[in-house]
């Protein structure tokens, strides 16, 4: 009569990529022109002041924003996730994490709930970091989900959300391996995610839960902007670090294919994980006089025009023209990579060539 489920395992830490030497909205147009937006807050203000309750609507996303539906009990409700999250942190020796408010988390909730779907992919084709960087997130983004089914009505009061909840972490960090290779359990006790986002989206018989898990370590803004006319794709991240972080070594830069929408049929079908998209090459900090760089082991090397990663501040430009000209119109996810693969990563901001 009950049934809970886990999305399959989140398929991230590949170091496709080895450097020789030792992660608003952001769209770019055919032309270069692009919007440049700043990152979300850090800080963590009351629930109720920041979430917005209303009745579930269609959650698509469009131009930076989506009709987001949260439950009259979301800030109970979140805030017990965040204890069942922090408990299980506690219990393996790795620090709390903070409670964030991108909206990734609770529109993908609404959407799985409105549509009847069960996937880290959406009606219009994106993935969990497309869906975090078109929301405003600038740090990195790593998506858990899963949902628990009654086949009568049963989640009717809040302490009933809760239960499931609780059924769904404990599945996630100690019941994981069968079903998905213990991709939650390494997501929810990552010593490097600082924040979580946290949707929850029900009806009397669903509840579908999203943990988005965030390393935010810099208070970032990124543009794309054109810088010549041979030049349309200059990016330039730039900002304030807000907590102590290794000093990032490279940026990985992945691609996947512009989005297109799926029906409920095809989500439900899976695949039920996803990846970083495809490695294909990245940018590495500049050396000696004249500007050159060290070469990754395949894909596409670029050097970066200005690197500077410092206490006092953040100041990081290069070009995707190159990425664009081998591998045509897509999305390009810049992660900035603190140690040798994705999971070191503290971006995936997502960059839209059309």
């Amino acid at each position: 009569m009950a049934a809970p489920y886990l999305s399959s395992a989140l398929r991230q830490g590949y170091s496709l990529l080895s450097g020789s030497s030792t992660t608003g909205l952001v769209t770019v147009t055919s032309t270069g022109q692009a919007n440049s937006t700043g990152a979300s807050s850090q800080s963590s203000p009351p629930c109720s002041s920041v979430v917005e309750v209303g009745r579930l609507e269609d959650p698509v996303i469009e131009n930076g924003s989506a009709d987001i539906a949260y439950p009259s009990d979301y800030c109970t409700l979140a805030s017990y996730a965040l204890g069942q999250i922090n408990a299980d942190r506690a219990a393996n020796g790795t620090r709390p994490v903070a409670l964030d408010y991108n909206q990734a988390a609770q529109q993908h909730a609404d959407s799985m709930l409105y549509f009847g779907y069960f996937s880290h992919y959406d009606t219009q084709g994106y993935k969990p970091y497309m869906r975090y960087t078109l929301l405003g997130g600038r740090g990195a983004d790593a998506e858990n989900v899963a949902y628990f089914y009654y086949s009568i009505p049963h989640f009717t009061s809040t302490g009933a959300v809760e239960s499931a909840i609780q059924d769904l972490e404990h599945s996630m960090v100690y019941n994981d391996s069968a079903c998905c290779n213990n991709g939650h359990k390494y997501n929810i006790l990552d010593p490097l995610h600082n924040l979580v986002s946290i949707g929850v989206a029900y009806n009397s018989t669903y509840v579908y839960f999203d943990e988005e898990f965030e390393n935010v370590y810099v208070n970032l803004t990124l543009t794309v902007a054109s810088a010549s006319s041979t030049d349309p794709y200059f990016v330039t991240l730039r900002g304030t670090p807000t907590q102590s972080v290794a000093t990032p070594n490279s940026i990985y830069i992945a691609f996947d294919d512009t989005p297109s929408p799926e029906n409920t049929s095809q989500l439900n079908a899976g695949p039920h994980e996803y990846g970083p998209g495809t490695l294909v090459g990245g940018v590495l900090p500049p050396t000696g006089l004249f500007g050159g760089c060290g070469q990754f082991s395949t894909g596409t090397t670029v050097c970066a025009k200005t690197w500077t990663f410092a206490s006092s501040g953040v100041d990081i430009a290069f070009s995707l023209a190159d990425f664009v000209r081998n591998y045509g119109p897509g999305v390009f996810t810049v992660y900035l990579i603190t140690g040798s693969s994705t999971d070191s990563a503290i971006t995936t901001i997502s960059i839209f060539v059309s």
